[in-house]
């Protein structure tokens, strides 16, 4: 029974060459290269991601400019510059209550924590928090401060405190400002040129799946694109909604918390959790029930983003599973943090387009209808 079952598979083992070996070893190897850089260098695979999404939107716009008879090597830039301006813009024109909501933002939620603490103190909680000795151990004794060895007054602790807190800050500026113009460069050489590197990709594609790829990459296009659109909206209105009901209860930083949400609205389900928590404490801060009531206001408002502002702007142009996107944000957040949660929608959305239009319609044989395919 033994060589029976043995015979063939020993057969099999031996009319496989060496140069099929060699190959599949060179793609294993190939893959572990690649994704151990993807780890490494994570962060220059999501800015780039991003500017290609950002780089889909200025080439339509850039399309549009181009029927007006602007060349696309100044209608793309000119797109991205008006976009800028824009944001700018608006920035200067709110800055004024933006920043005096901010700063009594910046004193009301030290009083919440504080208020929190001595509550924590209170409770029968701070046992669990901070348990105290065990019976029959003498509680240890606080270690007496150690002094300066510097007895002349010289600045050099201090220094080197305030140093220690000014370059990971100085680091971490200058990596988000980095990051924002490779994001708009990309964007702008995507506008200008998107052909040259769809067919760049064609390129790699043998000829007789060549057309299959090229309706590929339309779909993902079309995909991507409308989904940075209908999720721009229901920022703008998640925003909106959100700032004038908070202004209408009387909620201190109502302009600043409603541009929070806003911001936060690009994380789907986890965003506006997060942007509930300090309009919460700053309303608790003045009473119960005014945070009962910005509560109440959070859960319309989600209600009306899922059961109508995201059906009618994501629903019908991505086609995700609730759950699937929950767990997606959920592992790229604890991945990579908060850049990991920013492409996670779009990048599952690029993953489940590929799937099913590569695989499930043409390898499995199942036909799916894919949101955004012609």
């Amino acid at each position: 029974l033994a060589r029976h079952l043995l015979c063939p598979l020993a057969v099999d083992i031996r009319s496989v060459s060496s140069a099929t070996v060699l190959r599949v070893v060179a793609i294993v190897v190939g893959v572990l290269v690649a994704v151990r850089f993807l780890w490494i260098a994570h962060a220059i695979f999501i800015v780039t991601f991003l500017g290609i999404l950002l780089g889909l939107a200025v080439a339509r716009a850039a399309d549009y400019l181009e029927r007006l008879h602007i060349r696309r090597a100044f209608g793309a830039p000119l797109v991205i510059l008006l976009g800028v301006a824009s944001m700018a813009g608006l920035g200067v024109a709110m800055a004024p209550s933006v920043k005096a909501q901010t700063q009594q933002l910046s004193t009301d939620l030290p009083r919440l924590i504080d208020s929190a603490k001595k509550w924590l103190e209170r409770s029968p909680a701070k046992a669990l928090v901070q348990p105290g000795p065990l019976a029959g151990t003498a509680a240890p004794k606080p270690a007496p401060p150690e002094q300066s060895k510097d007895s002349g007054g010289g600045g050099g602790p201090q220094f080197t405190g305030m140093g220690s807190l000014l370059f990971p800050i100085a680091t971490s500026a200058l990596g988000v400002i980095g990051g924002v113009v490779l994001v708009i460069f990309m964007a702008m050489y995507v506008g200008v040129q998107p052909g040259l590197y769809r067919e760049g990709i064609l390129h790699l594609v043998p000829h007789r799946h060549r057309d299959r790829a090229e309706e590929v990459l339309a779909t993902l296009t079309l995909t991507l694109r409308q989904w940075l659109v209908a999720r721009m909206i229901a920022m703008v209105a998640i925003g909106t909604i959100t700032g004038v009901a908070l202004s209408l209860l009387h909620v201190d930083g109502a302009i600043a918390l409603g541009v929070l949400a806003g911001l936060l609205e690009f994380i789907p389900f986890f965003g506006p959790v997060l942007s509930a928590i300090p309009a919460l404490g700053v309303a608790l801060l003045d009473s119960p029930q005014k945070a009962l009531y910005v509560l109440i206001l959070y859960v319309l408002v989600q209600q009306v983003e899922g059961n109508v502002i995201t059906p009618l702007l994501l629903e019908k142009r991505l086609d995700i599973p609730p759950v699937l996107t929950i767990f997606t944000v959920a592992a790229l957040g604890v991945v990579f943090g908060v850049m990991g949660m920013l492409i996670a929608e779009p990048l599952l959305a690029v993953v489940l387009v590929t799937t099913k239009m590569l695989y499930v319609n043409d390898v499995v044989g199942d036909e799916v209808k894919v949101a955004g395919a012609e």
